[in-house]
């Protein structure tokens, strides 16, 4: 066993032991995938890579997806990998089905729970299809294209008294989930919680294409006509609307709104709060989107105020969307990485003059800590350098090189003033396995009986702020929130 498979099997064992069940029963759990994008094939390979080793035991007995050139590929997917590297191809003897209906109808009095990876606007209306046959539902992130409807999917899981799942926030990412459950709530390394910060650079490219680009996606793509027929029953005008519905808003969020909606799982996640406001600074545009720069959002907290601030920047590189999420409390702060597995953990915090200082006073909990190793590898300066520059720097940030020249200077010198540890190789080491950690944990609490509507709430919550943060973009730049908008019935 290699150092990946033994990492992946001890997290898996230590997950299984967390949901205090046995994941083997005297038949799997029968499950199906609706939509075969990149998500929906990634939940499949999940879903066999984990049977296959044995951390589940799930059978998936059908599939569906309106492009047969996806079934066609879904027949055929990875069993695993040899030692060599070579895939171990399997068959798949699943169903196919290019119709949710008829899948539905075939297959739902077999059915335990089914996997909704399909564009944003189909979610309400499949989730509640099968909610109503007594199926419990995955959905991805986000639960639906609007609240109204989010909140239709949410009532009708409590309705029907099933458990209704969306990957959403700290879940499924173990450093955050480290940082939030051992640093801050068990050993209190922060004291007070005083200000929550999250931050993205967005590809541009990423926004939206062009009309020279949408002109040479419906030239160049191999869609056929006969399945162009098929999507304009399912409201896809072109080729680029059905390959590329992501970036129209009428099908999803869009990519802004859905790193928004990320940001405010956690900043809602770590306050613990509904904000009462939230003011829409700036925007970055690119042809007809409109990024959102910098919102600011104010929390009641324990009778406290607490300050959030989500930024989202444009970025020209090819590199795709990352950034940080920051917890700043009275005797330190926690920088949760999003484009590298490290995590930062520093001793420090903004004084009055707003300057970077060392606090002392506490210097025997954190210690303690470190001895205990809660902390893990001591971060040195130039690591901090790389940390700074890499995430701060090199985002877009414009000038001549004497002006970067300075600036990378100033942060070695704000690097080297600062005292700081990685979070343990264990934890760090997880982090690579955050996107399958959703999947495993919806077949665990599927299997113990015991799958809540707690994820898709979150998620709910985390959307109206979003829609909020889109009405104050369009509007006058402010949105106040009230009690009712995040009440179910309303």
């Amino acid at each position: 066993m290699n150092r990946r498979d033994f990492l992946m099997t001890v997290s898996m064992a230590a997950l299984a032991s967390a949901s205090g069940e046995d994941v083997k029963r005297k038949a799997p759990l029968r499950v199906a995938v609706i939509g075969l994008g990149h998500r929906g094939i990634d939940v499949l390979e999940k879903l066999f890579y984990y049977t296959r080793s044995g951390h589940i035991w799930a059978e998936v007995i059908a599939v569906c997806d309106i492009s047969r050139k996806r079934l066609a590929t879904a027949r055929h997917i990875p069993e695993g990998y040899s030692r060599d590297g070579h895939k171990k191809m399997a068959k798949r003897e699943c169903a196919f089905y290019d119709d949710y209906k008829k899948l539905l109808n075939e297959e739902s009095g077999r059915l335990d729970g089914v996997f909704i990876c399909t564009p944003d606007f189909c979610h309400c209306e499949q989730a509640l299809a099968f909610m109503q046959c007594g199926i419990t539902v995955y959905c991805e992130l986000p639960l639906a294209e609007t609240v109204d409807s989010a909140r239709q999917m949410l009532l009708a899981a409590h309705k029907a008294t099933l458990g209704l799942f969306c990957p959403i926030g700290i879940d499924g990412k173990p450093q955050y989930q480290y940082g939030r459950s051992k640093l801050i709530d068990e050993r209190r390394l922060l004291s007070d919680i005083v200000a929550l910060q999250s931050s993205r650079a967005l590809a541009v490219r990423r926004v939206r294409d062009t009309n020279e680009q949408i002109q040479e996606f419906n030239r160049s793509t191999r869609i056929s006509d006969s399945d162009l027929a098929t999507f304009h029953k399912y409201g896809y005008a072109s080729k680029h609307e059905y390959g590329r519905w992501w970036q129209y808003r009428k099908f999803s969020l869009g990519i802004p709104l859905r790193l928004t909606l990320e940001q405010m799982a956690f900043l809602l996640d770590f306050a613990g709060a509904h904000p009462s406001s939230v003011i829409v600074a700036g925007d970055v545009q690119n042809n007809l989107s409109h990024v959102p720069a910098i919102r600011i959002l104010d929390f009641s907290r324990g009778g406290k105020r607490l300050v959030a601030q989500a930024t989202i920047m444009k970025n020209k590189t090819y590199n795709p969307c990352c950034g940080t999420d920051s917890v700043f409390g009275q005797t330190g702060a926690i920088h949760f990485s999003q484009f590298r597995t490290k995590t930062i953990v520093e001793n420090s915090c903004f004084g009055e003059d707003n300057e970077w200082y060392t606090r002392s006073g506490n210097s025997d909990s954190w210690c303690k800590a470190e001895a205990e190793g809660l902390l893990g590898q001591l971060a040195d300066k130039t690591d901090l350098e790389m940390f700074d520059e890499m995430d701060i720097l090199e985002r877009d940030h414009k000038g001549t090189q004497e002006q970067i020249k300075k600036l990378a200077n100033e942060h070695r010198q704000f690097a080297g003033n600062r005292h700081a540890w990685f979070l343990p190789e264990k934890i760090e080491n997880q982090e690579s396995q955050r996107q399958s950690l959703g999947v495993i944990r919806f077949i665990m609490a599927l299997e113990a009986r015991n799958l809540t509507c707690e994820t898709a709430r979150r998620a709910f919550e985390a959307q109206v702020v979003t829609e909020g943060i889109e009405k104050a973009q369009s509007g006058i730049g402010r949105f106040t929130f009230t009690s009712t908008m995040f009440d179910l019935k309303a």
